[in-house]
């Protein structure tokens, strides 16, 4: 990438990158939060109150209104995607906190739609392979909650060791590069959803696929674009971090992003299995590094 594109891009970046910017975004994000949710309502309301509407309507409509829930927590997670690409530029590891934070959240958007399938809350005992389901999702959410807990409070106490080299290069770089990924999101988006509610036709699979379950809409080929990515930042950061504990974290952090990646695509249990044993070896690498740090800045001292 030149220089002059970089840096252009990363004034971009920073013109986007700010308090007003983002208080507009957050009231843009709970606006369409609200109404997704009302409107969600409003058309289960209507195929519950006229059931002699011809299916194809409503078709794959799930009337549960506990189901409406879903939109806006789908709203939230856009959001947080879009975070995930601001944090890219500013910190690392808040780029990896922010993935789990994600995958953690569609967790739970799960749970709620997992609820909504029941086909009679009074007798949800009757239906175990449902209770299952949603037990799991549970149980894994609380469990990647406290993954990311632990991550965040790691964070908190890693020593900050100072780099001897110049980063402004890498830090146009990443922002740069945030800049392309916030332009590939939204497309990536908009794509995904002309092709899931049929407005456009003929689109290769690679582009859009139709999602056979929509827990999965466009996330997965979104992270697969994060690897890249990570993998790219970690290429050129050897130009700037020649110490071995930010190679080796850096590394340890691309290996979790795939693992999350592949979790996304992974039949029940063993999606919230992966999912969490790419936190735990991200928490692990990040505990060894500040572990290393500090040592090295004892050393360093004496």
């Amino acid at each position: 990438m030149t220089g002059a594109i970089r840096r252009g891009l990363a004034a971009l970046f920073d013109r986007l990158d700010t308090p007003a910017v983002h208080a507009r975004l957050e009231r843009a994000v709970v606006t369409a939060a609200s109404l997704g949710f009302v409107i969600h309502l409003a058309i289960i309301g209507v195929a519950r109150l006229l059931p002699d509407l011809p299916k194809t309507v409503f078709e794959g409509l799930d009337e549960s209104p506990l189901h409406a829930v879903y939109t806006p927590f789908s709203v939230i997670l856009f959001y947080e995607v879009v975070l995930l690409v601001f944090a890219l530029a500013a910190s690392h590891t808040g780029e990896i906190a922010k993935q789990y934070q994600i995958v953690s959240l569609i967790v739970v958007r799960r749970v709620f739609k997992d609820i909504g399938s029941f086909h009679e809350l009074e007798n949800w005992l009757a239906e175990p392979e449902a209770v299952r389901a949603v037990l799991l999702d549970m149980v894994g959410a609380v469990l990647m909650f406290l993954l990311v807990t632990g991550f965040a409070t790691l964070r908190l106490v890693t020593p900050k060791t100072p780099i001897r080299r110049d980063l402004q290069g890498f830090i146009q770089l990443k922002k740069a590069m945030a800049v392309l990924l916030l332009v590939v999101l939204v497309g990536l988006a908009a794509l995904n959803l002309a092709s899931w509610l049929g407005l456009v036709r003929g689109l290769p699979a690679a582009m859009a696929p139709r999602p056979a379950d929509v827990d999965l809409f466009f996330f997965p080929r979104f992270f697969e674009f994060m690897i890249f990515t990570d993998v790219f930042l970690l290429i050129v950061s050897l130009a700037y971090y020649e110490r071995y504990q930010y190679l080796f974290r850096n590394a340890g952090f691309v290996i979790s992003t795939v693992l999350l990646r592949i979790s996304l695509s992974t039949p029940k249990p063993y999606d919230l299995l992966l999912a969490l044993t790419a936190m735990v070896y991200g928490l692990a690498v990040l505990g060894v590094f500040a572990w290393f740090s500090a040592i090295e800045e004892r050393s360093g001292e004496g």
